[in-house]
């Protein structure tokens, strides 16, 4: 179970993350050390990291230090599949650290505990309102522990719209009461985003493929979106599915701001300037109305702070840079001044690798392809490729643009390829699409 971010320390190996772990507090060159050390394990599943974790885990310490690398240890050791380990993290729900019982719950229910007695250490402290009662539900929905649906059920009513969301999903796996379904579809639009995040998770956990259009409409990360897609999409089947989960994929890759209900409105018109600003905002309900807005002003006007933002710091920020892409090619009208520093962003950006950025060249080739449809055969055709394209949705984005008219004879001139990747590309959402593609042609 890999993650993008986990080989962050490439020059460091397993031998000497175990070495940190084996040093001394006061011997270390730096307090993160021993959590980097824990964190880069990941990366080396086998006896040697286990016993390392493991024993790092029995190390008795009140340094701060020591502690947060512990209850990062007992998550790794679940990602990795430890199930020896099971006896051990049991131990932490005993924990007077809040976050550790957190984690410990998280870790057991991902290594698939069994264990009677534990089941019922994660229904007591479900009475406890201090402690994290969303995971304590999720952990023992995700255990399918039947036992704990008596306890459950009344948290449906909880005050907290994330507890309430995960108990509404709990209940519906563990009873098959789909009652309350509805009422996930309210919680991914309450003022708070953490909140619709843990919505999106909640409407997954209940198999709510009924809820998708709220989703897509939801102010929330894409990646959020394309999670709950893919998701749902794999504890279902049948080929009426696959129509509407590619319509599904193409609206959160094309990701119209006008197709998002926000929940923020402005008193007063705000000038261009803060508009842009709100590119920046934490809160994805406000920068989906500032896209809104933005495309209601004049572009002259957006262009001069767009570009005077681009310089300053918009280049290095992921959350705005993602959505310049998709506003470059929403505006139609811009000057040929605008035009020129337009077409060398998206070409960089249709580029860039850099993990941080990962949903933007898949919107920059998207509005490479709407401001220069006739530059942008190569892009496609690198696109159309696991070997220059490594991420499935750049590939899938190249096959969503083959679909229009005004590229119909790049698309023709690349059928081949179109065919081999319905028949062998490790993504299904691109397999389909090229299916897709290959019907209709």
């Amino acid at each position: 179970m890999s993650g993008l971010f986990d080989n962050i320390h490439p020059e460091l190996d397993q031998a000497g993350a175990i070495e940190i772990l084996a040093t001394d507090f006061q011997d270390l060159e730096s307090d993160s050390d021993y959590y980097i050390a824990v964190s880069h394990l990941v990366n080396f599943p086998g006896q040697f990291a286990n016993e390392a974790l493991l024993n790092f885990l029995g190390r008795v310490s009140t340094e701060s230090a020591v502690l947060l690398a512990q209850r990062k240890a007992v998550e790794v050791l679940a990602r990795l599949g430890v199930t020896q380990a099971q006896a051990k993290i049991a131990s932490f729900l005993d924990s007077s650290d809040i976050y550790m019982v957190e984690n410990a719950a998280w870790a057991l229910a991902q290594i698939g505990c069994q264990d009677q007695a534990v089941h019922q250490r994660l229904i007591r402290l479900l009475h406890d309102s201090t402690q994290n009662q969303r995971v304590l539900i999720q952990s023992l929905s995700k255990l399918s522990v039947f036992a704990a649906l008596s306890t459950i059920t009344p948290l449906m009513d909880h005050e907290k719209s994330s507890v309430r969301g995960a108990a509404i999903a709990a209940t519906i796996h563990l009873s098959g009461d789909r009652t309350r379904l509805a009422d996930l579809a309210d919680h991914l639009y309450v003022a708070n985003q953490m909140d619709r995040q843990s919505a999106v998770q909640d409407v997954i956990d209940a198999g709510g493929i009924e809820l998708m259009s709220s989703l897509l409409q939801s102010p929330i990360s894409p990646a959020f979106r394309m999670r709950a897609v893919r998701a749902l999409v794999d504890r279902s089947s049948g080929e009426q599915l696959k129509n509407s989960a590619l319509s599904a994929v193409d609206q959160v890759l094309r990701d119209d701001p006008r197709l998002i209900t926000v929940l923020h409105h402005y008193g007063d018109p705000l000038p261009t300037q803060l508009l842009v600003e709100g590119l920046f905002h934490p809160d994805f309900s406000r920068c989906y109305l500032s896209m809104q807005t933005l495309l209601d002003r004049d572009p002259d006007e957006v262009w001069t702070h767009v570009w005077a933002s681009w310089h300053k710091k918009a280049h290095n920020d992921y959350g705005a840079h993602y959505f310049m892409m998709h506003l470059f090619g929403l505006i139609r009208n811009w000057s040929h001044e605008a035009l020129a520093s337009i077409h060398d962003i998206l070409s960089d950006a249709i580029r860039d690798r850099r993990p941080q950025f990962r949903k933007s060249p898949s919107a920059a080739l998207l509005s490479f392809a709407i401001l220069f449809p006739g530059q942008c055969d190569h892009f496609l055709k690198d696109g159309l490729t696991t070997v220059m394209q490594p991420f499935w949705d750049f590939r899938y984005t190249s096959l969503l643009l083959l679909q229009s008219p005004e590229l119909s004879q790049i698309r023709s001139q690349n059928l081949d390829v179109v065919s081999d990747l319905s028949q062998s590309d490790p993504d299904y959402f691109v397999c389909w699409k090229a299916q897709s593609i290959l019907q209709y042609t």
